[in-house]
């Protein structure tokens, strides 16, 4: 299971995919600049998108809360027997091996992964994939008790 993102590493995710999405060099760059005690914005983002896989994952294929130990069983085999879930966490390993000290054309290119990710496995489409983040973003606000934009 992913670890729990703070709330100001999942908005500086959100941010940088949303500046890749919409092509924003500038935007870009700022986001890239962390502290040294401060994670990386491609770490921030392979972890996002992990996080991602795993809601989107296993509502998929009917894992809920409610299932019998038998039904859960038989559709958490079926999950990982799948070859997209498979791949899934290929590419997530494979980006968290990247990101740690991904250049700035690297890190974009995980973000684009990322991004398409969202559209190939979820429902977004890349006329919602904007509002979705936004979604995510205004979430991870009002759980720090902040205001959405």
């Amino acid at each position: 299971m992913a670890d729990r993102m703070a709330p100001d590493d999942v908005l500086r995710a959100c941010g940088y995919l949303e500046a890749v999405w919409r092509e924003d060099a500038a935007s870009m760059a700022a986001l890239l600049d962390h502290g040294p005690a401060e994670t990386s914005t491609p770490v921030l983002v392979t972890q996002l998108g992990d996080n991602i896989m795993q809601l989107l994952l296993p509502s998929r294929f009917g894992i809920h809360d409610g299932l019998s130990p038998q039904e859960l069983q038989d559709a958490a085999e079926t999950m990982h027997a799948d070859p997209a879930v498979r791949v899934s966490k290929i590419l997530i390993e494979t980006l968290k091996e990247i990101a740690p000290t991904a250049s700035p054309a690297q890190s974009e290119t995980i973000a684009r992964a990322v991004l398409s990710y969202i559209i190939l496995i979820g429902d977004a489409t890349p006329e919602t994939l904007l509002p979705l983040l936004a979604h995510l973003r205004e979430s991870t606000l009002q759980r720090i008790g902040g205001k959405a934009p």
